[in-house]
């Protein structure tokens, strides 16, 4: 009997093992063969290459989890990204101080935010209808502001006058790029928010159960409007980021950025043992994506065979979520 119940406690730990870290060796399987269908996949080059190129989707993901986490949607985001760099290129375009060019978007990305936690927290919207008829009011103004989607070209402009804003997106301190640095600091600072403060505490609160948290003594209205302004604040430093590195900025440049943030999220919550969405677990469903992105486009892979790779993986996220929370 002993040695039954050894061997089932054996298949059990097994089979905890298997759930608990399985995600984190198949998406490591993915990347290695990658590599060995396609040596320059691994090549340091590479590598940097998609490091860079990550961190307009990791900032845009971090926004996208914090709402995601206490039960909400932001389907904005990627618009709010959009019109926020639209609206830097136009402000270069007209000569503005750096100082402007920086502020106006996040404050852009800020009031929307506030706006879509207002409806949502307050106005007893649900954030998915809400969010949405935000995405097209933000595509309306956009091709307003751009005169029918006109493109904003950047490098057309003298380089001494755009260098400090190109410098975000292109610029190299040592052999680490900026954009690089400005994702690290953005993951240290959200790693401080959601971890150490009292908005953390009463946002897991606020997530794990509402109605307790509200029985508690939590604003649950106000934590909840508060994840959106993060989300819109986020956003709208991708969205400039983004610019900052393409020198061009045009209506629905960002969209495509959605359904990779819902995947990253989504791919986050495999690393956690409880199906949680944490910064650390997004911020490596981002550079997977990524990855995975670059890895079909050397083989010669477009889009569609990535947004079915998202899709399934967001499927899998899911289900898997489900498995863990049944145990």
């Amino acid at each position: 009997m002993n040695a039954i119940a050894s061997r089932r406690q054996s298949h059990g730990g097994i089979a905890d093992q298997l759930r608990d870290f399985g995600p984190a060796f198949g998406m490591l399987a993915v990347l290695v063969i990658f590599a060995i269908i396609k040596p320059s996949f691994a090549s340091p080059a590479n590598i940097a290459n998609v490091l860079h190129q990550s961190v307009v989707l990791v900032i845009m993901a971090f926004g996208l989890g914090i709402v995601m986490a206490m039960r909400g949607v932001d389907l904005s985001v990627a618009q709010i990204a959009d019109c926020a760099g639209l609206i830097a290129a136009v402000l270069m375009l007209h000569r503005e101080p750096l100082w402007v060019v920086l502020l106006v978007p996040l404050a852009f990305g800020l009031v929307v935010g506030l706006v879509n936690g207002l409806l949502a927290a307050y106005a007893g919207i649900p954030a998915i209808i809400g969010t949405l008829g935000m995405m097209f009011v933000i595509r309306s103004g956009e091709l307003l502001m751009t005169n029918g989607a006109e493109p904003q070209i950047l490098f057309t402009l003298p380089r001494g006058f755009t260098k400090p804003f190109f410098f975000i997106g292109q610029g190299w301190i040592g052999p680490v790029s900026t954009l690089i640095l400005l994702g690290l600091a953005v993951f240290l600072i959200m790693i401080v928010v959601t971890g150490y403060t009292s908005f953390a505490r009463r946002a897991r609160a606020v997530g794990g159960n509402f109605r307790a948290a509200y029985l508690a003594g939590v604003d649950v209205r106000g934590v909840f409007a508060g994840g959106f302004v993060l989300s819109g604040v986020l956003a709208s430093i991708a969205g400039v980021a983004l610019v900052s590195r393409t020198s061009i900025a045009m209506p629905r440049g960002a969209e495509p950025y959605l359904l990779d943030a819902f995947a990253a999220v989504y791919l986050g919550t495999l690393l956690s043992r409880r199906g949680e969405i944490t910064i650390a677990g997004t911020l490596v469903g981002a550079l997977f994506i990524t990855f995975l992105g670059n890895g079909l486009t050397l083989l010669g892979l477009g889009a569609p065979y990535r947004y079915a790779l998202n899709g399934g993986f967001i499927l899998l996220a899911m289900a898997v979520g489900a498995l863990k929370k049944n145990q």
